[in-house]
């Protein structure tokens, strides 16, 4: 126990969330100390009535608002300014103007190739709405002219990446929640390097609260020492802050715009099993090569855009490449400070959809209201809705929250099964053998109001039967969980299940 604690203390994580908890204890003092004044108490009160006001009239999900909207009536002195400090969700004026100077720098529309938006519609008018839907809200397309291979192991993605890194030309992006120094992403630096003594332009952005014990603190400077263009995405800063919550948590390897990975891999020893924390690490990943990359190398460089700035000729980046179709893909973003939860409306359209079945997997079961309502719609309609979740979690909390949601889901005739070997950290969905999504994409309020995440839909293509084959391997190695098993009776461990349950929305 004491070698644990030591080793916590060394680590940038634990002084953080000290400093945090620090700061946080020292502000509620404050205000309550203040608040004995009458004109410092009428004020923070007033405040409250304020915030109150705006959660309500904001354009955000029931659930989001409504817990805020609990913590400041309970909290009628600090509510307000706890929701000013943690919840505010609105871009600035200068990176409004950024994002539509950006915008304006795309090439027109006779330099792209074809998109596959028409023939997926006239194919599978099934699914049609749902890929209007994507290109509606985020503006990208569906694409056929992609070639795409899925991998059920790790050691195969990481085998493959950097095979192809030898290939780059011009540019190779890549936007990751988490780098971890080690062996795989020792020998991917290595590759970077020489590529860039070749001259290629290699961009990094990694999320630094993601990353906060896997490297050190402004890793990012010692990656521009090796001539990378690197940053940390929202620099961990030891005081409280309304961007505290945001991460980002999109994969995206982007070597010349013509060939891309994603899925719910890091770049990091655990993910290929060379680390084993929590069991068996089940996870995948996808490959594209051909006109879909296109969005990939949209998303990335429009972050690269928010976070470093710059003026890319976005005409420079068109993928040079395509192949036969395999099916129609559509990768998108998702993120805080739209008004619309992309992920979360595609996951919900997917499940209503479904004929025959939809089965999922992801490691956090944290659904909210219209989620955990369309899972017992699609089940208590004859759907064969099944969901895989760990058997080991990585955050204990967490977990409690996944399987105090398992009960009401079981009662509607969603089976739900727990993977055995280890941690599931995959976020796939399936239905009736013609579509699915692989992303970076949890159920989980973090990942729907307060990620920056990618998805991909894949309609008619060979991913469907390979996810399917993955389905069916990891059904082999899961158990079915039953109420009487995740049914608890101590009084306390279920007033914590069902506390930590009312407020995660808000964190």
């Amino acid at each position: 126990m004491l070698r644990k604690l030591l080793k916590a203390m060394t680590q940038r994580l634990f002084w953080f969330a000290v400093f945090i908890v620090i700061q946080f204890g020292f502000l509620l003092y404050v205000v309550l100390w203040a608040s004995y004044a009458l004109g410092y108490y009428i004020a923070f009160n007033l405040l409250s009535i304020v915030m109150l006001f705006v959660v309500f009239t904001r354009s955000e999900k029931p659930a989001y608002k409504m817990v805020w909207m609990f913590l400041i009536g309970i909290l009628p002195v600090f509510g307000g300014v706890l929701y000013l400090l943690m919840a505010n969700k609105k871009l600035g004026y200068f990176s409004r103007k950024k994002t539509r100077m950006f915008l304006k720098t795309l090439p027109e529309a006779s330099a792209f190739p074809a998109t596959g938006e028409a023939p997926l519609y006239e194919e599978f008018p099934e699914y049609s709405h749902i890929s209007r839907y994507i290109k509606n809200i985020t503006g990208l397309p569906a694409w056929g002219n992609t070639e795409c291979t899925y991998f059920y192991y790790s050691e195969e993605f990481f085998h493959d990446v950097l095979k192809e890194i030898e290939t780059a030309e011009r540019f190779i992006f890549i936007e990751y929640f988490i780098i971890g120094e080690g062996k795989w992403w020792g020998r991917i630096l290595e590759a970077l390097k020489k590529k860039v003594k070749d001259g290629v332009d290699v961009r990094v952005i990694y999320d630094d609260m993601g990353s906060i014990n896997s490297v050190p603190g402004h890793y990012d400077a010692r990656l521009r020492s090796y001539g990378i263009k690197a940053v940390a995405f929202n620099r961990v800063k030891l005081h409280i802050n309304p961007r505290l919550n945001f991460r980002d948590h999109r994969k995206i390897f982007d070597i010349d715009g013509n060939i891309c990975y994603t899925g719910g891999l890091n770049l990091a020893d655990e993910y290929a099993n060379d680390e084993i924390r929590f069991g068996y690490w089940k996870d995948n990943a996808v490959k594209f090569r051909g006109t879909a990359v296109w969005n990939f190398t949209f998303m990335f460089l429009e972050m690269w855009n928010g976070v470093w700035g710059g003026n890319d000729d976005l005409g420079l980046y068109l993928p040079s490449i395509s192949f036969p179709s395999d099916g129609y893909v559509q990768p998108f973003g998702d993120n805080p400070f739209d008004e619309s939860c992309t992920a979360e409306d595609v996951y919900i359209q997917i499940i209503a959809n479904a004929k025959r079945y939809v089965w999922i997997t992801t490691p956090y079961l944290v659904p909210d209201d219209q989620m955990m309502g369309a899972l017992k719609i699609a089940a208590a309609s004859g759907v064969d809705v099944r969901i895989i979740t760990p058997h080991y979690p990585d955050k204990k909390t967490v977990f409690e929250v996944s399987r105090s949601n398992y009960i009401p889901l079981m009662k509607a005739g969603v089976k739900i099964f727990e993977y055995m070997p280890g941690f599931i950290h995959s976020k796939t969905f399936i239905a009736d053998d013609k579509a699915a999504v692989v992303g970076t994409t949890n159920i989980d309020y973090r990942s729907f109001y307060l990620h920056f995440e990618l998805s991909v839909l894949f309609v008619g293509s060979s991913v469907v039967k390979s996810v399917k084959d993955d389905f069916e391997r990891t059904f082999e190695l899961s158990e079915l969980m039953t109420p009487e098993r995740v049914e608890v009776h101590n009084p306390i461990r279920r007033f914590i299940r069902y506390f930590l349950r009312l407020f995660s929305p808000a964190f």
